[in-house]
């Protein structure tokens, strides 16, 4: 069993806490990760703009941003993966440049910021970025096909 907290500072009806918590468990279990712990924030523009530029450098807002932890605390039941923060208005826009629908970026970024959480980088060289990619893509393309078989059911 995973622990997942979710933190919303902002609203939005389509992406909801428990949409956000199947997804997660879902992908965890995908990379067949059991006794986690995840930190989840759905935030503005503006919030991570600001922790992009403290954290990075970086005076823009992004879509996700992960802060590994990769530690487990003595007695302590979880091990903890660490944070994942998304800009819902960033990823909204995001989805609908490329022409995919909301949820879907959602699915998207959540599982890129906790294949980052799990040390893989896209940025290091152009083999771990496909590397990367390829299990993203896998998952993603899961998730949504077994979505789409609960909703036909």
């Amino acid at each position: 069993m995973n622990r997942i907290l979710i933190s919303k500072d902002i609203y939005d009806r389509k992406i909801t806490k428990k949409f956000v918590k199947q997804t997660s468990q879902q992908i965890l279990k995908e990379l067949q990760l059991d006794n986690v712990e995840l930190s989840i924030t759905l935030t503005d523009n503006e919030n991570i703009r600001q922790i992009n530029k403290q954290w990075r450098k970086k005076d823009r807002p992004t879509d996700v941003l992960s802060f590994p932890i990769d530690e487990k605390p003595p007695g302590y039941k979880y091990r903890i993966l660490g944070d994942v923060i998304i800009s819902l208005p960033f990823a909204k826009k995001q989805a609908e440049e490329t022409g995919i629908p909301y949820q879907e970026e959602i699915i998207r970024l959540l599982t890129h910021g906790i294949l980052h959480l799990l040390g893989y980088d896209h940025e290091v060289c152009p083999a771990e970025a496909k590397k990367m990619f390829d299990l993203q893509d896998r998952i993603v393309d899961r998730i949504i096909s077994s979505q789409t078989q609960q909703e036909v059911s």
